[in-house]
Order: structure tokens, then C-alpha cells, then sequence
């Protein structure tokens, strides 16, 4: 199943209108972590694409939702508050975090905690830079707080100082696991993820797992509190959702659908949704959509 808008034939007498079918889509980014458009774009570009179910999912930081939510009541979009968490175990393995009491001094403090082990690594990846011959300093990313820094922030300093053309490339060339200006990730472990999203009364689901599909253990995952699974998303096959769709039923996990859409130049820039099943998505749209 591809993310896309899709339609229903619906007959009256000997005629067939097409009606859009009802769309999810609880993953994407905005400027307050490595998305690069603002909350009130990234609402605009939901509605766009016809998202019925929604959710911004930033980096280690939630005050992004102050501005996008009432964006998305006005637009009639259904949503649920979301966060992710990457975890040191690998640079892809994230946590997301859904349903979250986004004011919760505990999980505030928590997040603070995770962005200011970001700077820090930010800073050695720039250091390591310096040695590869780029004139270039923290101070230029112009950091704002409360909002969450990455290697996408250094890609797009490195691209817009004319160094590399593309985010991707600055990956390729430089900051990538293997590459010259590498610094392993300083996230919380995957327990202490899991743990900060419950403590804020959040349910704790695991990204994109066909990206880490090789490190994958959701049987110890689940026993340290995990209680989903991000079936759906662009990058599976038919056949890897499939799999995970036996494995949330083996673990008995909640199943959710996202694009991580981070918006233009990002080099996820496609919104768009995946068609929503009862099935699929009943529980997690009954506790909180």
C-alpha cells in the first residue's frame, strides 16, 4: 500500500462518485526540529494533501505543537500530539511518542536533557569538519531555544555555504556513519525513551523498523514497555507490512501509519497519507483521534 491519496467508488442507482477515502499520516517534522517548514505550513500542506489523521512528531522538542494545533482545528484536521526520540543505540532507531501531556514538567526537563546532548554533538561534528578543511562555526546555525538540532542543520549550513549541494550529500560525503566528520548518536537508551514517553502518559511506538530491521528485538522491546509499531511507511514493501502487521499481532502492539515528511529540500518533501483502515488503526484512533 503506497502513500498516496486513494478514492472509494461509491454507487447510487447506475452511477459511481468518488469520494476521497479517509487518510493518516502520524509522522512528520516541522523547523522546530529537521522539518523545514513552520507548523502553520506543515498544517496547510496536510490539508493539502486531504490528511484526515495527523500528528507532528519533532525531534526531542513539542513546542511546535503552540502553533500547529490550532492551525489544524481550523482546518478541521483530527490529530494527536506526538514527539520522537532518538535513541543511542543506532542513528535511526527513534522512538515515537503519541498522546503525550505535553506540559509535564518531568517530560519537559526530559527533552531539555536531549537537545542540550544534541548541541554538544553537534558541536564535535563541526570540529571534526574544521579538520576536513570547512571554515565554518556553531555560531552560524543561529540555534533558538527550545527548538532541536541535528546533522540536518549542519547539512544545510554546509549546503548553504556552497560546500555540497544537498543534504543527502553532506550524509554521503562527510557526516554518515563511516564518514570523516562522524559522532555517534547521545540519545536517551531505548528504555529510558520508552520510559520518559509512558511518564508523560504517552503510548511508545517504533519507528520506521525496516530501516533498523536488522537490529530489531521487539520481543525485549515490548517487555520494556513498547506499544507500537510503525507498520506503515514509505519505505516497506507490501509484503515488509505484512510482516509487521504479524509481528504487532505476535506482540500484541498498536499499529500506525507515517511518512516523516520533513517538507521541501529535506529530501522527504512528499506529503501524503496512508489509507485508513479500522483494522489497522481502530485502537490507536479510539484511545486518542
Amino acid at each position: 500500500m503506497s502513500a498516496s491519496v486513494l478514492t472509494s467508488c461509491i454507487l447510487y442507482s447506475d452511477a459511481c462518485i468518488l469520494l476521497p477515502m479517509p487518510l493518516i499520516n502520524l509522522h512528520s517534522h516541522s523547523n522546530f526540529s529537521d522539518g523545514t517548514l513552520s507548523p502553520a505550513e506543515l498544517a496547510g500542506a496536510a490539508s493539502k494533501a486531504r490528511i484526515t489523521f495527523f500528528s507532528l512528531t519533532d525531534h526531542d522538542a513539542s513546542l511546535g505543537w503552540e502553533e500547529l494545533e490550532p492551525c489544524l482545528k481550523k482546518l478541521a484536521i483530527n490529530y494527536i500530539y506526538g514527539i520522537e526520540l532518538s535513541a543511542s543505540l543506532h542513528d535511526n532507531l527513534h522512538i515515537l511518542g503519541y498522546g503525550l501531556d505535553l506540559k509535564d514538567p518531568g517530560f519537559l526537563a526530559a527533552l531539555a536533557q536531549f537537545r542540550s546532548k544534541r548541541i554538544e554533538r553537534i558541536k564535535k561534528i563541526i570540529a571534526l569538519l574544521k579538520t576536513q578543511g570547512f571554515d565554518i562555526s556553531f555560531e552560524e546555525l543561529n540555534t533558538v531555544i527550545d527548538h532541536t538540532y541535528g546533522r540536518p542543520h549542519v547539512a544545510d549550513l554546509l549546503k548553504n555555504r556552497g560546500f555540497i549541494k544537498t543534504r543527502q550529500k553532506a550524509f554521503e560525503k562527510y557526516i554518515a556513519y563511516g564518514k570523516p566528520a562522524y559522532v555517534p548518536p547521545c540519545g536517551p537508551g531505548i528504555e529510558e525513551a520508552i520510559k520518559t514517553i509512558k511518564a508523560a502518559g504517552g503510548v511508545s511506538v517504533l519507528a520506521h523498523p525496516g530501516v533498523i530491521y536488522n537490529i530489531m528485538d521487539l520481543g525485549g522491546w515490548k517487555d520494556m514497555g513498547l506499544d507500537g509499531i510503525e507498520a506503515f511507511y514509505p519505505a516497506h514493501s507490501n509484503a515488509v507490512i505484512r510482516e509487521f502487521l504479524e509481528l504487532a499481532k505476535k506482540y500484541g502492539l498498536l499499529v500506525t501509519a507515517g511518512t516523516d515528511f520533513h517538507g521541501p529540500g529535506s529530501g522527504r518533501e512528499e506529503m501524503a497519507g496512508f489509507e485508513y483502515q479500522e483494522e489497522f488503526f481502530g485502537p490507536i484512533r479510539k484511545r486518542f483521534l
